[in-house]
């Protein structure tokens, strides 16, 4: 019965959609990372970043629908090669259940694609995305959550990587009248790798364990609390451990494994344990400054560490890191005009530590970037 109430409640909403409304923002991003590959030979690069978000907004008094396209580009400049864009459209959904803010209901839907220069392409893939999640008032200043998302990525020149995810997640959120709020999550993620075939193509080797499913637990707690009316303070602790472990490593020729991102370092690929902290706070002038620490552990399952001759050691020993990140971060409001939101200025540093048994994965990395954003 309540589901048919829902759902006569949606049908009703996207009825009474009165008006809409067009929204548009931009934002550029250009910065100095002093070790752009992440790993111990400290390659250094400079980046700009240009994003682009076109909406349409059809609204009624408890729903509304968005359609909306977002674009983005990144570049490098001393390996101009690795460039790439980024191209979104999607749908998305809310409504608010029997006309009360205590109940919501969001859905949405969005397809992406990633495009590279030649010699990076086997990077590119097209996505399909799928998330609903459902809002209620479990009592007062304590909120109940239950969602589901689903991704499906193709990689045209890499099928082997090519996978189906799930995630199922349920939150609790709780907020009291000291100013402050507790949250706690638990996710549980499934994924399939679209191909069973594990052959590479032009690539030197792929590894593989077991038959490609993976299923894993990530457990969220966060501690929020207003210190002042300026001041804010978080905490959060993450940990992730896996059920089922069974990812693809790819090695080129030389016996390395390719880079540390999320391609070729699959977060089905370990379990680790994080820890945030962050400090905000607001000063004269609309000025917000944030101090941000992390500090993360990363068990891996089956990837073993190599010496910088891409060979196991003699103990076979897995792969294990610890990585330290410190971050500043300063952002300014700036009124153009009374009938536009107002520009924000940001200007960021942040320093990584990564320590780690396989030595090829030893590393600083120093980031610097200044950037603007401004919604129309």
């Amino acid at each position: 019965m309540m589901n048919a109430k829902m759902l006569f409640s949606m049908i009703l909403a996207l009825a009474a959609l009165t008006f809409g409304q067009v929204g548009f923002s931009i934002d550029a991003e250009g910065g100095y990372a002093s070790n752009i590959f992440a790993n111990y030979r400290q390659l250094p690069d400079y980046y700009q970043n240009f994003q682009g978000y076109l909406n349409y907004d059809a609204l009624s008094e408890g729903a509304g629908l968005r359609a909306f396209y977002q674009g983005a580009a990144t570049l490098f400049e001393n390996y101009d090669a690795r460039s790439y864009s980024l191209h979104q459209v999607g749908l998305s959904f809310y409504n608010y259940i029997n006309e009360s803010e205590q109940q919501k209901l969001n859905l949405g839907i969005n397809a992406t694609m990633r495009l590279h220069r030649e010699e990076y392409q086997w990077y590119e893939y097209k996505q399909g995305y799928f998330f609903a999640n459902y809002k209620t008032a479990l009592r007062p200043q304590l909120y109940g959550y239950i969602g589901v998302n689903s991704r499906v990525r193709a990689y045209d020149n890499l099928r082997p990587y090519s996978y189906l995810q799930h995630v199922a997640f349920l939150r609790l959120s709780s907020f009291f009248n000291s100013g402050t709020s507790l949250i706690a999550e638990l996710d549980f993620m499934h994924k399939d790798y679209l191909h069973d075939e594990a052959t590479p193509g032009e690539f030197a080797e792929l590894q593989t364990d077991g038959d490609g499913q993976n299923q894993q637990l990530i457990g969220i707690l966060r501690v929020a609390q207003a210190v002042t009316l300026k001041t804010g303070l978080s905490a959060q602790l993450t940990v992730r451990r896996n059920l089922t472990s069974s990812v693809r490593y790819l090695i080129d020729a030389e016996g390395y494994y390719y880079s540390d991102e999320e391609l070729f370092d699959d977060p089905f690929g370990y379990e680790a344990e994080q820890f945030d902290i962050a400090l905000k706070q607001k000063l004269p002038w609309k000025i917000q400054v944030e101090l941000a620490g992390a500090y993360l552990m990363k068990h891996y399952s089956n990837r073993l560490a190599l010496d910088l001759d891409g060979y196991p050691f003699i103990d076979l020993r897995l792969r294990g890191d610890q990585r330290f990140i410190g971050q500043i971060s300063l952002s300014k409001a700036w009124h153009v005009s009374r009938s536009i939101a107002p520009m924000i200025f940001s200007i960021d540093l942040s320093f990584t530590r990564n320590d780690s048994n396989d030595p090829y994965y030893i590393y600083n990395t120093r980031y610097f970037s200044v950037g603007f954003s401004q919604s129309f």
